[in-house]
């Protein structure tokens, strides 16, 4: 994620969620997702896993624009045992089963508010709160994963996009539904890396999963 676009490091404002283009549900930096779960929601999915080998490859930047405090750089080598990762981000449609059969709150929807790039808002938007050190996201009340502009929005198009306006406990919620987890930052980011990844152009818009041992074995091979 380049420094001009993505969410300052910890400088969302107050106590309400991070900015919630789905960067706040990260499948980077995190751990695998604690609980288990009866695997059900994954047969809910039809979801390709890419089967990424053991090996080594080099993580992270020597880019100056990268952040060292982030463990962006320098770059080092990184070993992983083998894993599987889901082909793309959940989709609206794919969260949307999650909810119904949980009655999931994100955390954006009992805040009553989020964070929205001001690309995508009206020129007329009424001024609000921004992140101090990312200016361009604006907080926008009523702004969650159906309405991911706020009010006046909607996923009705959006089915096969990413799901947005998700924080990490959102994401561990569908995990632990799902019978997956999220994968560690290296995990994302080798297989984010691989150009046989599915969505790899994608930027960080969403969240993948990883999928946990007892997940089903069908989908692609990525190169190391």
């Amino acid at each position: 994620m380049s420094a001009c676009c993505g969410p300052s490091r910890g400088t969302t404002p107050g106590d309400g969620p991070a900015p919630g283009d789905g960067r706040s549900a990260p499948t980077a930096g995190t751990g695998p997702a604690s609980g288990g779960s009866s695997g059900q929601g994954l047969a809910r999915r039809d979801a390709v896993w890419c089967e990424v080998p053991a090996g080594t490859f080099t993580m992270g930047t020597d880019d100056p624009t990268g952040y060292p405090e982030d463990g962006e750089g320098p770059a080092h080598a990184v070993t992983l045992a083998a894993y599987r990762i889901a082909a793309h981000a959940v989709t609206v449609a794919e969260f949307e089963v999650f909810v119904d059969a949980t009655g999931h709150r994100t955390t954006a929807e009992r805040f009553g508010t989020s964070f929205v790039f001001a690309g995508l808002l009206p020129d007329d938007v009424a001024p609000t709160r921004a992140v101090a050190q990312a200016p361009w996201w604006r907080e926008v009340h009523g702004a969650d994963w159906r309405h991911p502009e706020g009010p006046g929005s909607d996923v009705a198009d959006r089915a096969a996009h990413p799901v947005v306006h998700v924080s990490h406990d959102d994401a561990t919620a569908y995990c632990a539904w799902a019978g997956a987890r999220l994968p560690t930052e290296a995990e994302w980011e080798r297989a984010a890396r691989s150009s046989s990844t599915p969505d790899s152009s994608t930027g960080h818009t969403g969240f993948r999963v990883a999928a946990r041992d007892e997940a089903p074995r069908r989908g692609v091979t990525l190169g190391g």
